[in-house]
Protein backbone atom coordinates (compact mmCIF):
# COMPACT_ATOMS: atom_id res chain seq x y z
CA UNK A 1 0.00 0.00 0.00
CA UNK A 2 1.27 3.46 -0.93
CA UNK A 3 2.09 5.80 1.95
CA UNK A 4 0.67 9.32 1.87
CA UNK A 5 2.84 12.12 3.23
CA UNK A 6 0.96 14.53 5.49
CA UNK A 7 1.90 17.85 7.05
CA UNK A 8 3.49 16.23 10.10
CA UNK A 9 6.57 14.05 10.13
CA UNK A 10 4.73 10.72 10.44
CA UNK A 11 3.62 8.68 7.43
CA UNK A 12 0.04 7.47 7.28
CA UNK A 13 -1.73 5.16 4.90
CA UNK A 14 -4.92 6.31 3.26
CA UNK A 15 -8.07 4.98 4.90
CA UNK A 16 -9.25 1.58 3.73
CA UNK A 17 -12.06 -0.81 4.56
CA UNK A 18 -14.22 0.54 7.37
CA UNK A 19 -12.01 3.61 7.61
CA UNK A 20 -12.60 4.66 3.98
CA UNK A 21 -14.71 7.77 3.58
CA UNK A 22 -17.67 7.16 1.28
CA UNK A 23 -19.80 9.94 -0.18
CA UNK A 24 -23.05 10.58 1.66
CA UNK A 25 -26.42 10.60 -0.08
CA UNK A 26 -26.39 14.40 0.11
CA UNK A 27 -22.99 14.54 -1.61
CA UNK A 28 -24.20 12.12 -4.31
CA UNK A 29 -27.29 14.29 -4.88
CA UNK A 30 -25.19 17.45 -5.15
CA UNK A 31 -22.86 15.77 -7.63
CA UNK A 32 -25.74 14.69 -9.86
CA UNK A 33 -27.26 18.19 -9.71
CA UNK A 34 -23.90 19.72 -10.65
CA UNK A 35 -23.68 17.46 -13.69
CA UNK A 36 -27.12 18.58 -14.81
CA UNK A 37 -26.08 22.21 -14.46
CA UNK A 38 -22.99 21.56 -16.58
CA UNK A 39 -25.12 20.01 -19.32
CA UNK A 40 -27.58 22.93 -19.31
CA UNK A 41 -24.86 25.58 -19.33
CA UNK A 42 -23.81 25.23 -23.00
CA UNK A 43 -27.43 25.80 -24.09
CA UNK A 44 -27.70 28.97 -22.03
CA UNK A 45 -24.34 30.17 -23.37
CA UNK A 46 -25.43 29.50 -26.94
CA UNK A 47 -28.73 31.32 -26.47
CA UNK A 48 -26.93 34.27 -24.86
CA UNK A 49 -24.43 34.42 -27.76
CA UNK A 50 -27.28 34.37 -30.29
CA UNK A 51 -28.98 37.20 -28.41
CA UNK A 52 -25.77 39.24 -28.41
CA UNK A 53 -25.22 38.54 -32.10
CA UNK A 54 -28.70 39.82 -32.89
CA UNK A 55 -28.22 42.95 -30.80
CA UNK A 56 -24.87 43.69 -32.42
CA UNK A 57 -26.29 43.20 -35.90
CA UNK A 58 -29.04 45.68 -35.10
CA UNK A 59 -26.70 48.23 -33.50
CA UNK A 60 -23.77 48.34 -35.92
CA UNK A 61 -24.17 50.04 -39.26
CA UNK A 62 -22.49 47.99 -41.96
CA UNK A 63 -21.60 49.55 -45.28
CA UNK A 64 -22.16 46.51 -47.47
CA UNK A 65 -21.36 48.45 -50.64
CA UNK A 66 -17.91 49.40 -49.29
CA UNK A 67 -17.28 45.82 -48.18
CA UNK A 68 -18.22 44.46 -51.61
CA UNK A 69 -16.04 47.07 -53.34
CA UNK A 70 -13.06 46.06 -51.19
CA UNK A 71 -13.67 42.35 -51.83
CA UNK A 72 -13.78 42.96 -55.56
CA UNK A 73 -10.63 45.11 -55.46
CA UNK A 74 -8.76 42.40 -53.54
CA UNK A 75 -10.01 39.66 -55.87
CA UNK A 76 -8.96 41.68 -58.94
CA UNK A 77 -5.57 42.59 -57.50
CA UNK A 78 -6.50 46.28 -57.49
CA UNK A 79 -6.43 46.86 -53.73
CA UNK A 80 -3.43 48.97 -52.74
CA UNK A 81 -2.03 48.71 -49.22
CA UNK A 82 -0.82 52.01 -47.79
CA UNK A 83 2.10 50.65 -45.76
CA UNK A 84 3.13 54.08 -44.44
CA UNK A 85 -0.34 54.77 -43.08
CA UNK A 86 -0.52 51.35 -41.44
CA UNK A 87 2.93 51.83 -39.87
CA UNK A 88 1.92 55.25 -38.51
CA UNK A 89 -1.23 53.83 -36.94
CA UNK A 90 0.75 50.97 -35.39
CA UNK A 91 3.21 53.45 -33.88
CA UNK A 92 0.35 55.61 -32.55
CA UNK A 93 -1.30 52.56 -31.02
CA UNK A 94 1.94 51.37 -29.41
CA UNK A 95 2.54 54.86 -28.02
CA UNK A 96 -0.96 54.97 -26.52
CA UNK A 97 -0.27 51.72 -24.63
CA UNK A 98 2.78 53.19 -22.91
CA UNK A 99 0.86 56.16 -21.50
Amino acid sequence: MKKVKTGDSSDRSPPSGDQAVLPTDKQKKLTSQDQGADEAQPNSVISRLKELETRLADDLPIDTQRINDMKNAIANGEYQVDAESIADKMIDFESSLKK
